[in-house]
């Protein structure tokens, strides 16, 4: 019982960390959240099925140097053929083409699992990482649902009730136990009453 209590507070706790970092490094860097020097993203298609699956997090080398690119590459871009705001598009596709249009470096991209290429080519202004194969299976579903409100109060709120509520009750236990009387305490105050008598 004890175990399964310390093992479900050590869960508790790693998921309100991640969560709680997430949050924070998600605030600092105005956007993604980044892991030793590492921009992570969520990937929310299965254009770059098999290698990269739905729902996973990529881990990209941020300001990548676009002059080194090469076909065969993997890029996380905004797209091109967007207007760009707080709901802009990022999509992260290989390399299919290296091009220079009037002096300007285009890359022709495609999905792994797609049919066809990107319909439009993407300045190299708008490449914003590349990928640095590594890629964390699920934890793209679990961030997803963290944005929502039910996600914020199943994963952040309720995890910090339940390791407080926990904490409670073992600190509880603990002074339970230094209350009861041990075995020889219990035999000696015994023996006093009979000696009373």
């Amino acid at each position: 019982m004890k175990w399964g209590s310390n093992l479900v507070t050590i869960i508790l706790g790693i998921i309100l960390l991640i969560t709680m970092y997430a949050a924070v490094s998600t605030r600092l860097n105005g956007g993604n959240p980044k892991v030793f020097g590492l921009q992570w993203y969520e990937v929310l298609s299965g254009s770059m099925e098999p290698g990269i699956h739905t729902g996973s997090v990529i881990l990209d080398k941020p300001n990548a140097d676009t002059n080194q690119l090469k076909v065969g590459d993997v890029i996380t871009f905004k797209a091109p053929d967007q207007e760009y705001g707080a709901n802009e598009t990022v999509i992260t596709h290989r390399i299919q083409q290296v091009e220079h249009q009037n002096g300007q470096l285009l890359f022709q991209t495609k999905g792994d699992a797609n049919d066809a290429p990107d319909p439009a080519l993407v300045p190299a202004a708008n490449v914003i990482a590349q990928y640095d194969n590594i890629t964390i299976p699920y934890l793209g579903y679990y961030l997803n649902f963290v944005k929502t409100r039910l996600g914020i109060g199943l994963l952040v709120i309720l995890p910090g009730v339940l390791l407080i509520a926990s904490t409670m009750a073992s600190l509880f236990r603990d002074i339970m136990k230094l209350q009861k009387p041990t075995k020889s305490e219990a035999s000696s105050e015994a023996a006093a009453d009979k000696a009373k008598f």
